[in-house]
């Protein structure tokens, strides 16, 4: 069984119904305009399979001829939750029953499966399905680069729908348009308070909760940079002052000890909610990494970490807790300091996050033994690289979906980072999006991580070879020196900023990561790349209109892919003095790896607004530079002209 997620339970029956001409959508007369909008949804998907666009109608449920070729929505007050339904084939009628809008969408959302899979000649079966979790969210970040336009986060919610994902959360620090706070965002493309309540209308019709999310404590660093800001930063001027990705997430915290710092930060919140219909908010607050170092000195002699931590949350905390909010957090500081936990305000949700390898119990059971309410928080490890890590991805899906759901966590949230300036395409993150859909609706799917790949590739792509996930997956093993080991690279190399984290270089960490990897297993990389390139460009679906925009991305991994390896084997040998054998001269990478980038720049402004791209053009800019001055004495060969 192709489907994903996986319903909870299945039964197969006798016989097949088969979507025509003169099947309808029927709804029940008393079913309101978001059933509506499924109905449509459900039309348009239909219409993409079979190009039958089937007509939608409204009947009395007495209607003598309601059992008659038709998909009839039928209101049931049923026993399980609210997003359960019960989808029934039969070889004269298909019914969708449930008690609630998104029981409604979430039942047509199978149903759309159901038809891509047999070309809507369909099975009889009985469906029966509700969730694991009542809260499955994603996490999409829009300020470290990479700000998709309106159309594009407008696909997106389609496809967590479709998907059964019930929240979205646009992680925001310096990128919405708020008056007063001009010279934050001026130099950006900020979203404006009509993109935000657009997008808010069209994440409630398609059942997805638009959850704000935004940086007040740490993570600010365009605010406290700025001219009429950045009294209230905690450092001063001497750390971090370059700009570069890695100090831009580091250095950037509030001052806690300046009462001002609490009603700047007021003053963002009081524009900034009025945007959404949710009563949530996550207010982040992680990685508060010099809290009591700086400004706020003094007051870390009366105070520890935790107690200064949690005298600014929450008081933030209270504020909106008087607004009628539901407050979240990200869960680290608490965690590292868990003396504290008690202090923290009972109905505060943490959201617990872990992107590794090896999610154990104590990961999890810290906030559940103490009674705080959490969400578990994985990643489609795209952050930094150029294509998701697979394997860890839906590992690190996998085994916090299963602990969140033994330590009776409230939340599932997938979240989609974007360090290094969001080089990571968006469509390299769609498989580990739906596979987190998929652990969060059911954590009872034990299906091998190469059936799931086939899953997507069938019923995201409709690929019929079910390859292309598979493709993805080897072509991010190739991705042996990432995007990020090469930044820390050019950090040093052009800012001589090298970074200490815990009393090791980050610049010697990446540099013993390129020195440690072999010549053959580069070219093998490269090579490698190459060939899944070509698997790519023969896959049928790079013909289908709807699918070009993901196929130039994936075409656009495989080449980077292999011109970073290329790229390593030429730092090797030119800045390490190792002995290898570069497979192009440096002017020539140079030349490659700039027609990649006006190919990369192409596909980034067909989804995104131009916001921070200039950082990437930027960063190969100064690569290629460092690659010529290797070569400062080759010339370049000017074709003959011939003069009359």
């Amino acid at each position: 069984m192709y489907l994903i997620p996986l319903p909870s339970k299945i039964t197969a029956q006798d016989g097949l119904f088969s979507i025509d001409h003169n099947t309808a959508i029927v709804l029940d007369v008393a079913q309101d305009d978001n059933d509506l909008e499924t109905a449509k949804l459900l039309q348009q998907e239909i219409k993409k399979v079979i190009a039958i666009k089937l007509p939608i109608k409204k009947m009395l449920r007495s209607a003598g001829n309601l059992n008659e070729n038709c998909i009839y929505f039928q209101y049931d007050t049923m026993d399980s939750g609210k997003e359960a339904y019960q989808l029934t084939v039969r070889s004269n009628k298909i019914t969708i029953a449930a008690c609630s809008n998104r029981g409604f969408l979430y039942g047509a959302a199978t149903l759309i499966q159901l038809c891509k899979i047999s070309r809507g000649e369909i099975s009889c079966v009985d469906i029966v399905d509700e969730p694991s979790y009542s809260n499955r969210g994603y996490l999409l970040d829009v300020s470290r680069g990479r700000m998709p336009t309106l159309g594009t986060l407008k696909k997106l919610v389609d496809r967590l729908a479709l998907y059964k994902i019930n929240q979205l959360q646009l992680y925001m620090e310096n990128c919405l348009r708020l008056d007063g706070f001009e010279e934050v965002w001026s130099q950006t493309d900020p979203f404006t308070a009509e993109d935000i309540l657009e997008l808010d209308y069209y994440c409630n019709i398609r059942g997805v909760e638009l959850v704000p999310c935004v940086a007040t404590f740490g993570h600010l660093y365009d605010l406290l940079h700025s001219v009429g800001f950045g009294k209230y930063r905690e450092m001063g001027t001497a750390r971090g002052e370059t700009f570069t990705w890695y100090n831009r997430m580091r250095y950037s915290i509030m001052n806690v000890s300046d009462p001002g710092s609490f009603m700047l930060i007021k003053g963002i919140l009081d524009q900034y909610l009025p945007l959404f219909r949710s009563n949530k908010i996550n207010i982040c607050c992680d990685e508060t990494f010099d809290l009591g170092k700086g400004k706020s000195a003094s007051m870390a002699e009366k105070m520890d970490y935790g107690e200064m931590y949690l005298f600014y949350v929450n008081q933030l905390v209270e504020y909106l807790q008087n607004l009628g909010k539901e407050v979240m957090i990200w869960g680290d500081i608490v965690k590292s300091h868990p003396k504290h936990l008690d202090k923290l305000n009972a109905q505060v949700t943490c959201l617990n996050w872990y992107y590794d390898y090896g999610a154990t119990e104590e990961v999890v059971k810290i906030f559940s033994d103490i009674g705080l309410k959490q969400y578990v928080c994985p990643s489609v490890s795209g952050y930094s690289r150029l294509v998701n890590a697979y394997d860890l991805s839906f590992t690190n899906i996998k085994e916090m979906a299963k602990l969140g759901h033994q330590y009776h966590a409230e939340g599932f949230l997938n979240t989609d980072w974007g360090d290094c300036g969001h080089i990571n395409m968006p469509a390299l993150a769609i498989p580990g999006m739906i596979y987190g859909a998929s652990q969060g609706w059911n954590v009872e799917d034990d299906r091998d991580f190469s059936t799931i790949d086939q899953s997507i590739s069938f019923i995201e792509y409709g690929d019929p070879g079910k390859s292309l996930v598979g493709l993805l997956r080897e072509l991010s093993h190739q991705d042996i020196i990432t995007f990020k080991d090469l930044a820390f690279f050019r950090d040093a190399k052009v800012y001589n900023q090298t970074y200490t984290d815990s009393g090791s270089s980050l610049y010697d960490n990446a540099k013993e990561e390129i020195m440690q990897v072999s010549e053959n297993q580069l070219k093998n990389a490269v090579t490698r790349s190459a060939e899944i390139f070509k698997s790519l460009k023969q896959n049928n679906i790079g013909s289908y209109a709807d699918l070009q925009d993901e196929m130039l991305e994936y075409y656009l991994a495989a080449r980077g892919v292999a011109l970073m390896q290329e790229l390593t084997l030429i730092i090797k040998e030119r800045e390490y003095g190792q002995n290898v054998h570069p497979l192009n001269a440096p002017y020539e990478l140079a030349s490659k790896l700039e027609y990649w980038l006006m190919d990369y720049c192409q596909a980034w402004r067909t989804g995104s607004r131009e916001s921070e791209l200039f950082r990437i053009k930027e960063f190969i800019r100064q690569i290629c530079s460092i690659l010529r001055k290797y070569d400062a004495t080759v010339l370049i060969k000017i074709p003959d002209i011939e003069v009359e």
